[in-house]
């Protein structure tokens, strides 16, 4: 189903079975009239909510799902079943693995990476520039990405917190655990809990328990398996 509100250009692969509701912009041009634009290919059975803005040139798997007015810039990879939330903005150039959900009101700059399983808690900061405002960045005929210009790589199966930050080109290890809150300036071990700012190892994801006492010591998050 697709709502008459939308505006859909030409350039855009819409698999079968997906929804786009109302207000929805699907292969929008970064650069209007001076080049044309790549293809948008989203697969099917995915769920557009209202307002979503994705533009030309990202390519994103099957049973995609946003929440209202989520932007997605050019040149994204994305993988089966993820969800982006609502007010989440995803820039241009980074990788986005399989069954990963980023949370409503997020921030992921350019040049980030973030492996599969992954979930990301709501207004999560990503950053990419080490000293803003970089003046290199306004030079003319700027073609290649400078050195220092990365985003971090989240680790397959980390879980951040709710309005954690993330400095750029650190890496957040496989199953880790990002408390909400933090801020993360250094390298996060596999397996490790870190919190504060800036954010330390108190421990380790086997240790953490269920307060309530759905899940036994160290397998809060085997479900994620």
């Amino acid at each position: 189903m697709i709502s008459r509100t939308a505006r859909i250009t030409k350039n855009v692969h819409l698999g079968k079975g997906s929804t786009v509701e109302d207000f929805v912009v699907l292969g929008k041009s970064s650069v209007p009239n001076r080049q044309k634009a790549k293809p948008l290919r989203i697969g099917s059975g995915s769920y557009l909510r209202c307002g979503t803005v994705i533009y030309a040139g990202t390519t994103i798997g099957n049973h995609f799902v946003t929440g209202d007015y989520a932007k997605i810039r050019e040149n994204n990879h994305i993988g089966d079943d993820v969800s982006i939330g609502s007010n989440t903005i995803v820039e241009r150039d980074s990788i986005i693995g399989d069954d990963v959900s980023i949370h409503s009101g997020c921030f992921i700059p350019e040049y980030t990476t973030i492996e599969d399983s992954v979930w990301m808690g709501p207004c999560v900061v990503i950053t990419n520039v080490l000293h803003p405002p970089c003046p290199y960045f306004k030079k003319e005929n700027l073609h290649e990405r400078p050195a220092c210009l990365t985003g971090p790589t989240v680790k397959r199966g980390a879980v951040i917190g709710a309005a954690a930050i993330i400095l750029p080109g650190t890496t957040i290890g496989e199953n880790s655990l990002v408390g909400a809150g933090s801020l993360v300036i250094h390298d996060v071990p596999r397996d490790a809990v870190v919190v504060g700012s800036p954010a330390k190892v108190v421990g380790k994801t086997k240790g953490l328990i269920c307060p309530p006492g759905f899940y036994a010591r160290g397998e809060v998050y085997s479900w994620r398996r």
